[in-house]
C-alpha cells in the first residue's frame, strides 16, 4: 500500500501542474516577452516554457522504482530571481507510530519500505505548518534577517476523502540580504492517508520564489505563467503507472480527477494573482486594509492583531471588544 502512495505523490505532484495549459489560457501579465521550453532531462517527463536567458536546472529525480520527485528551478539572469516549482529534496514520509518507535526510529530517520522508496519518519504537518517548515530551510542560507510575516491556511487543490486528510497553506516572509530586501513566498500543500494502525503522508504540492520586493510581482506572474505551460508526457505516465502493476487503473483514474480540481484551482488562482500581491504587500508592510461600513471608505490601518475601530472624528482605536462611546468596527479584507 506504501508503495501505491509513494507513486501518488510524484504523479500528484506532477498532476498539480498538468492541466495548467487550459487552466490558464490567460495568464496573468508578467515582464517577461520571450520564453524557451525546458525539458525533463533526466527521464522526458514533464516540459514547461522558462523566461529566455534565465538559468534553468532540474527534471524528475528518482529516488526509487516508486519514489520520482520533480523540480525546476529558474534563477534570473542578475541572479535576483529565484523560482523553484517542486523540490527533490522533499521525500514522502511516514509518521512515527508505535511500530517504528518500538523499532528504534525517530523523526528524521529514512525509512526504505520494501526498497521502492526512500522515506523520511516525520509526524503529519498541516500545509501552512510545512510551508513554513521549508521556508525556513530554504531561505535561511540567503538570508541575514529572516521574518515571517504571513502565515494562511488555504483551500486544497486536492480534495479529502475516505481516510485522507489534505491541507495547504501559504507563507510570507521579510528577508533581509547583502542585496537589500526581498520577500520569500511559499505555497504547499500536504496529504495524509490512514491505513489501518499506521499511514503516509507526502507533499503533493509546492512552489516557492525569493526575490527583491519591488520584483514579487514580477516572480509571482513569472512563476504562474510558467506553471500555465507545464505538461506532462502521457508516455511517461503510462510507464509509470504500469511499474504500480494492479494498482495502475485505480492510479490513473485518482490522477486525471486531481488533474480535474487543479484546473478549477488554476484559473482561480490566475483570477486573484493581482489580489494575492496586493495582500502579499501588506504583510510585508504591516497593514490591514479596512473598509467603513458607513461610508465604504477604504483606509491601511496598522497590523496589531485585532480589531480596528472608527468614531465620527476619524479616531481609529484598536481593541479586542467595543471600546464604547461612538466608535463603529471597521471591517478588515482578509
Amino acid at each position: 500500500m506504501k508503495g501505491d502512495l509513494t507513486l501518488m505523490s510524484g504523479l500528484l505532484m506532477l498532476a498539480a501542474v498538468a492541466s495548467a495549459q487550459t487552466a490558464y489560457p490567460k495568464a496573468a501579465s508578467h515582464a517577461h516577452s520571450s520564453w524557451t521550453s525546458f525539458q525533463d532531462p533526466a527521464e522526458q517527463a514533464f516540459s514547461l516554457n522558462v523566461p529566455t536567458g534565465w538559468k534553468t536546472i532540474g527534471g524528475t529525480y528518482r529516488f526509487g522504482p516508486l519514489d520520482p520527485r520533480i523540480m525546476v528551478d529558474m534563477v534570473s539572469p542578475d541572479g535576483q530571481v529565484d523560482i523553484r516549482l517542486g523540490d527533490y529534496r522533499v521525500p514522502p514520509f511516514a509518521p512515527l507510530t508505535p511500530t517504528l518507535r518500538s523499532l528504534g526510529f525517530t523523526e528524521g530517520r529514512r525509512y526504505t519500505p520494501r526498497n521502492v522508496a526512500q522515506e523520511v519518519v516525520a509526524n503529519y504537518r498541516p500545509g501552512w505548518v510545512f510551508a513554513d517548515v521549508y521556508g525556513q530551510a530554504r531561505f535561511s542560507s540567503a538570508c541575514t534577517q529572516l521574518r515571517l510575516k504571513s502565515m494562511e491556511r488555504e483551500t486544497p487543490i486536492h480534495p479529502s476523502g475516505q481516510n485522507v486528510t489534505t491541507t495547504a497553506g501559504q507563507v510570507l516572509y521579510s528577508c533581509e540580504s547583502a542585496s537589500g530586501p526581498r520577500v520569500g513566498y511559499v505555497f504547499a500543500e500536504t496529504q495524509y492517508t490512514q491505513m489501518q494502525s499506521s499511514g503516509a503522508w507526502m507533499v503533493t504540492w509546492l512552489c516557492s520564489f525569493l526575490a527583491p520586493r519591488e520584483r514579487a510581482a514580477e516572480a509571482l506572474n513569472t512563476m504562474l505563467h510558467a506553471l500555465s505551460t507545464f505538461a506532462v508526457s502521457p508516455q511517461w505516465e503510462f510507464r509509470q503507472l504500469q511499474m504500480n502493476g494492479s494498482a495502475a487503473e485505480g492510479a490513473m483514474s485518482d490522477f486525471k480527477r486531481g488533474m480535474a480540481a487543479i484546473q478549477q484551482d488554476y484559473q482561480r488562482r490566475t483570477a486573484a494573482s493581482q489580489s494575492q500581491f496586493d495582500e502579499m504587500d501588506r504583510a510585508l508592510r504591516g497593514v490591514d486594509l479596512t473598509t467603513d461600513p458607513v461610508d465604504g471608505k477604504q483606509r491601511e490601518v496598522v497590523s496589531t492583531g485585532t480589531t480596528h475601530w472608527i468614531n465620527g472624528m476619524g479616531d481609529i482605536m484598536d481593541s479586542p471588544t467595543a471600546p464604547g462611546g461612538n466608535f463603529r468596527k471597521l471591517n478588515t479584507t482578509p
